[in-house]
């Protein structure tokens, strides 16, 4: 369905209401906010050669250019609780290897890994066929539920402000999340399979209290490296 409809010598290009996961990751290579490609943005999302972009005027090209950016984050689109028989992921009993696989997915940068994203998300091996609309929802729902648990466990994960936007961060954290990982397991490779099929909560719980046990720890030899010396 046509969200826009854009007139170039005669030939008419829509501006639809949806795309499809795919499509999305495609166009989003080209940064919207650099004028520079709109042009090629504008082509890729309705069909038309770089040629016809380049004709349409300035003022109809910053009004395309907007509703285009508005269908790409449907942000008050439903949630679907299922797709194509493919439920989404009950997130009060996510497992420590789904989280990982989302937030290892999200630190590689969602415009590079969504349709990833969205497979964990539903419990599906290739949705890149998907709407967008249908899907984004999911992603927005995560962001929900994993600002609680950063915020739950702010001294765990050592941070000051969960209110920052991961979306934006790009740094890989697979290395990091590994330790923890490993950790769980008792630094034995063949119990990985077996931490990751654990229930979130109960590693977090785990890796937290193992901290604060390391903390007393250190208290307690930094009082006897101070008595030692009196």
């Amino acid at each position: 369905m046509s969200m826009y409809r854009l007139n170039v010598k005669g030939q008419e290009f829509d501006i639809r209401e949806d795309y499809t996961i795919d499509e999305w990751m495609q166009l989003q290579r080209w940064d919207a906010s650099i004028e520079e490609n709109w042009v090629r943005l504008l082509s890729q999302a309705t069909g038309m050669s770089i040629e016809q972009a380049k004709e349409i005027p300035l003022e109809t090209m910053q009004v395309a250019i907007g509703l285009l950016l508005v269908t790409l984050s449907p942000d008050h689109a439903a949630l679907q609780q299922s797709i194509n028989d493919h439920k989404i992921i009950d997130f009060d009993n996510m497992t420590f290897g789904q989280f990982v696989d989302l937030e290892v997915l999200l630190s590689r940068d969602p415009r590079k890994t969504l349709d990833q994203m969205i497979a964990v998300l539903y419990g599906v091996k290739d949705p890149s066929h998907w709407q967008l609309r249908d899907t984004w929802p999911a992603l927005q729902k995560y962001m929900v539920f994993r600002k609680s648990v950063y915020s739950q466990y702010k001294a765990l994960f050592e941070i000051d402000d969960v209110e920052r936007d991961s979306v934006n961060e790009v740094t890989d954290q697979s290395h990091a999340w590994l330790d923890m990982v490993m950790i769980l397991a008792d630094e034995k490779f063949l119990n990985i399979h077996l931490v990751v099929e654990r229930p979130l909560i109960e590693g977090l719980n785990y890796l937290a209290w193992r901290k604060d046990q390391a903390i007393k720890q250190e208290i307690a030899l930094q009082k006897q490296k101070q008595q030692s010396r009196r």
